[in-house]
């Protein structure tokens, strides 16, 4: 855990990493990269930002549930306290913001459990670490009743089905056809920086939101997600319209294609040399 308090009378942040942010076992942890940290501390914005060591670890810790017991009552000290966590991170936001006794928080495209029986049709979940600690069907998020704001991609069936365990009134935001990649989808837009501290003030203005995501037709995973759906999820004219942006990319893409497909020919040619190599000298 690393944190910076600027000034009592702002807002703290509290923040919760993704999966693939965690530090490794042996990591010299005075020097390791705390997800979240840096991004509100260098704009001198008060957070406490959470991190993971290793795999199979869920933020479900005797000792780390003994320290939020001990924080939580430290947070009143501050106007609102505001949680931020993505993934993983939206997992330990649902277990552990009411105990935290947040204001509120922002999750993207968040995990509602990493229990293998109550959700085997999320690969992530399916291929994930057990906890050395706990039996993972008690570890729900789904039951978390601080105010919760998610953004998702409602296309994506297991990050949609994680969406609708949770029982409370949700705020939703949607962002069609980017898969599980919602910050990077943001931050590839240029609006997650804006998103984010909106939140932090107050609430994300919905009408600048669904303006900037617009600019996804831009994005290459776009179009590869939006292939990956079952055309029954379009209609007609949604798909001519993601066929002819998709055109439309690739051809004022087009001078980068030849490098792309060169290296593609050069990676494959060199492959059937290497598989050549081999049967020759197997023969010998």
């Amino acid at each position: 855990m690393q944190y910076h308090i600027f000034n009592p009378s702002e807002p703290v942040m509290v923040t919760f990493p993704p999966v693939c942010q965690a530090i490794a076992k042996d990591a010299n942890l005075d020097d390791a990269f705390v997800w979240g940290f840096d991004y509100f501390a260098k704009k001198h914005m008060n957070v406490i930002a959470f991190n993971h060591i290793g795999e199979g670890n869920y933020f479900d810790s005797p000792k780390l549930l003994a320290f939020i017991d001990d924080l939580a009552p430290q947070l009143k000290q501050f106007p609102a306290s505001i949680g931020y966590g993505a993934s993983l991170g939206g997992f330990a936001l649902g277990l552990l913001a009411d105990r935290l006794q947040l204001s509120k928080a922002l999750l993207l495209m968040p995990q509602s459990t990493y229990c293998k029986q109550t959700a085997p049709w999320d690969p992530i979940v399916v291929n994930s670490v057990p906890s050395s600690r706990s039996d993972m069907a008690t570890l729900d998020a789904k039951s978390c009743k601080t105010p919760l704001t998610i953004i998702y991609d409602p296309l994506s069936l297991q990050d949609k089905n994680h969406m609708d365990r949770f029982e409370q009134t949700l705020t939703k935001f949607k962002v069609y056809a980017v898969g599980h990649r919602i910050p990077r989808a943001l931050q590839h837009l240029g609006i997650l920086n804006d998103v984010i501290l909106q939140f932090r003030k107050g609430d994300i203005d919905e009408d600048a939101f669904y303006r900037g995501i617009r600019g996804r037709r831009y994005l290459t995973y776009y179009y590869r997600d939006a292939y990956k759906k079952p055309t029954s999820s379009y209609t007609s004219k949604r798909l001519m319209v993601i066929y002819r942006h998709k055109a439309t990319y690739r051809l004022k893409t087009v001078k980068f294609e030849p490098a792309k497909i060169a290296d593609r020919l050069k990676t494959s040619v060199q492959k059937r040399i290497n598989k050549i190599r081999k049967i020759f000298n197997n023969d010998n």
